[in-house]
């Protein structure tokens, strides 16, 4: 596993810089035997003759089939997801994050994983000033095992588990003097806040790269991490049911990994939209042989961005732009507003630290705020307000109330929007 592991990442680090025509043969030789393996081997395809069809001739037609979600996987039993044959216990086995309240469980053949595992080496690399003998904290919800080349002081990783008390998350993180931070932006937002301007100087002696992870990144929150760490901010896209899709390199875009998945961006009807528009985030992980997600929607809305990126690297580059497809709150006019929307408030809004929204069956958002100190005044709480409105285009039911701290989902991440709206505009 390790060897094979070590034999893939020169291969996925060359593979970044091959030609154009031959990546999209690649991907379609690939999509294909997905296809046919899903088709003849795991029940719930076989079961439903949307599937049943030859080859795809081209990757456009991948259209054709229709989107798999997650409400999918939350009602099928895992055997009818999995390929006939396919002994669970020998493969990696992942859980959702739990966001709406169910977590899923998800399986990856080893030789996938492996793949995976080697490709995510390129994303330390693409940074430009990683070394695999850096120190690296991990701030996360759990601890995964170490891996063999860390006895050999090789990406060696000190995980603090991010439920832990700030002062503990602190005092291990400044101990370990890390040249490499990783953490989810909501994790990163409070260590910032509770950092003394003695111990954030201690800790800027020896980082050189931040790296963000899971949740949305804003632009702003961005500048604000390379600002306050005094180092480049790189973000990563994956989630466990397909693992890496983007990561970032030192041009600031980030990287579909598109050697070992296929994305698309589309919309509610589940067709491709044009490079630069808007639309559901859509991924087909390609080498998965255990449990294979054809056209799975990762519920994240972002754009295929236009053109070549400066780094020479020819894989296309992900926008992510609004947060979770299903996570919104609907306004009496029908618009929706959606996790940027509220993450932009507290970046950018005086006083304010964090937000997040939920919306009641009948329609009314109430609007939580984290001040960013004991002091905040109803001020703040006042000219948020009108923020929003402003936003919205005009006044709706709205109550501003004050909270601790932001809500975290079983998975550790933040959860800024929710809605128990009912009726024909939710």
């Amino acid at each position: 596993m390790l060897v094979r592991e070590a034999a893939y990442v020169p291969l996925t680090i060359a593979r970044q810089y091959g030609g154009v025509a031959g990546l999209r043969r690649r991907q379609l030789r690939g999509v294909n035997r997905l296809l046919e393996l899903a088709c003849t081997r795991v029940p719930y395809y076989r079961d439903d003759p949307r599937y049943a069809r030859g080859p795809l001739l081209g990757l456009a037609d991948l259209a054709e089939l229709p989107v798999l979600d997650k409400q999918v996987l939350r009602e099928q039993p895992l055997e009818r997801m999995l390929a006939d044959g396919v002994d669970p216990q020998q493969c990696l086995s992942f859980q959702t994050s739990g966001s709406t309240g169910r977590r899923v469980r998800i399986l990856h053949d080893q030789d996938s994983h492996d793949y995976h595992m080697a490709a995510c080496v390129r994303r330390f690399l693409a940074t430009g000033r990683y070394l695999p003998t850096d120190r690296l904290s991990h701030i996360r919800p759990f601890a995964p095992p170490a891996r063999m080349f860390e006895r050999f002081g090789l990406f060696r990783r000190q995980v603090i588990l991010s439920h832990r008390p700030m002062a503990e998350i602190k005092a291990e993180l400044l101990a370990n003097r890390p040249k490499v931070l990783i953490g989810y932006p909501v994790h990163l937002r409070a260590l910032l806040r509770e950092l003394t301007p003695a111990e954030l100087a201690r800790l800027r002696r020896t980082l050189r790269i931040v790296m963000t992870e899971s949740e949305l990144l804003l632009p702003e929150h961005r500048t604000t991490f390379a600002s306050q760490f005094a180092a480049p901010v790189f973000d990563e896209y994956s989630a466990f049911e397909v693992l890496n899709v983007t990561y970032d390199c030192r041009h600031g875009r980030a990287h579909l990994g598109e050697d070992r998945v296929y994305c698309e961006i589309v919309d509610e009807r589940g067709r491709p939209v044009p490079d630069g528009e808007q639309g559901q985030v859509v991924v087909t992980a390609f080498l998965e042989r255990a449990m294979p997600l054809l056209r799975y929607s990762l519920g994240d809305i972002g754009r295929i961005e236009p053109g070549r990126c400066p780094c020479g690297r020819r894989f296309r580059t992900l926008r992510l732009t609004a947060g979770r497809s299903n996570d919104y709150v609907t306004l009496p006019s029908g618009e929706r507003l959606y996790p940027d929307a509220f993450l932009h408030l507290a970046a950018t809004h005086p006083g304010i630290s964090e937000c997040f929204v939920h919306q009641e069956a009948g329609g009314l958002v109430r609007l939580h705020i984290v001040p960013s100190d004991d002091t905040a005044s109803e001020q703040v709480f006042t000219t948020a307000r009108e923020k929003l409105f402003t936003l919205a285009g005009g006044e709706f039911p709205l109550e501003v109330v004050r909270a601790d701290s932001v809500r975290i989902t079983q998975g550790g991440k933040g959860r800024f929007v929710t809605s128990d709206l009912v009726g024909p505009s939710a």
